[in-house]
């Protein structure tokens, strides 16, 4: 018995009772690309917090108990503690498949433009449809889209599905809503006999101004970073240490050095890692 099927077993009753009060994760299991159902997944929610929460109690029970914590007071802080971190995990199974989702849907949306430049291409030589995502599956450096295009070829090779109903199927599924309207846009386009090469072509053209538009922006981005940087980061701590160390001068004190240690080997580490954390994040290239 694998870990989904025995957290199944004890709370597969209870999930499937509770599942209306998780409806809006359904979405957000599929479009992250979890292959559980709901019920499973709450399941196993619900028994890691469970578990999670009996393990932290016993154990902070007993080290409370070795610094030699009255037996009350140590229950009473053993629980608390469980409680907080239980529920900080059970917080982290419910938000985890919305922030797969959106993470997915944002690595999708980086490689779309050169993805769709590349079906272009290959549709230009009178392809099948179904051929040019099999194609794009098999090219690892698109990421997620070749995963999506892998999704549709497995739909129609091993499934048995029509092109038209394994490129719906994932049109729904995928995160991102530029992948989606390019799926349905194939379909249409498809499905009517209409010049696919030449839909693929704007669409390509679209995601290209789209992310040159994106390109241009974290450029402004990035210099006013870089501004905001070098002014409050750089400059201010330079002339915090030199206000300070002739403070210190004239009033004698030797606790201006513990300062000015904590701001140049602690503080300043951590906003500049926090400075770098927020520019990758906003890079349309990440």
């Amino acid at each position: 018995m694998n870990y989904t099927a025995l957290c199944f077993s004890f709370f597969g009753n209870l999930s499937k009772k509770l599942k209306p009060s998780f409806s809006d994760m359904y979405g957000d299991i599929q479009r992250a690309g979890l292959n559980y159902t709901v019920e499973e997944y709450i399941s196993i929610a619900f028994f890691t917090t469970i578990m999670t929460f009996f393990i932290e109690t016993i154990t902070l029970a007993f080290i409370f108990g070795l610094i030699r914590i009255s037996v009350i007071l140590s229950v009473f802080l053993s629980t608390t503690l469980s409680i907080s971190i239980s529920g900080a995990i059970f917080f982290l199974f419910y938000s985890y498949p919305a922030a797969t989702a959106k993470s997915k849907g944002k690595n999708i949306d980086k490689v779309l433009p050169f993805s769709t430049s590349y079906l272009a291409t290959m549709s230009s030589s009178k392809l099948p449809p179904i051929f040019l995502f099999k194609t794009l599956s098999k090219f690892k450096e698109y990421g997620e889209v070749s995963k999506e295009a892998q999704n549709i070829a497995r739909y129609v090779e091993m499934f048995g599905m029509t092109f038209f109903s394994a490129i719906r199927k994932e049109a729904k599924r995928t995160p991102s809503r530029d992948f989606k309207d390019l799926l349905y846009g194939i379909n249409t386009v498809s499905s009517t006999g209409g010049d696919l090469t030449t839909f693929l072509k704007q669409k390509s053209e679209e995601y290209l101004n789209d992310y040159r538009r994106r390109i241009r922006k974290y450029s402004q981005d990035l210099s006013l970073f870089v501004e905001i940087y070098l002014t409050l980061i750089i400059t201010g701590s330079i002339f915090f240490i030199v206000l300070s160390s002739v403070i210190s001068a004239i009033s004698g004190g030797m606790g201006t050095i513990v300062v000015q240690s904590f701001v140049v080997f602690i503080l300043l580490p951590i906003l500049s890692i926090g400075f770098i954390l927020i520019i990758k994040s906003t890079s349309p290239t990440e």
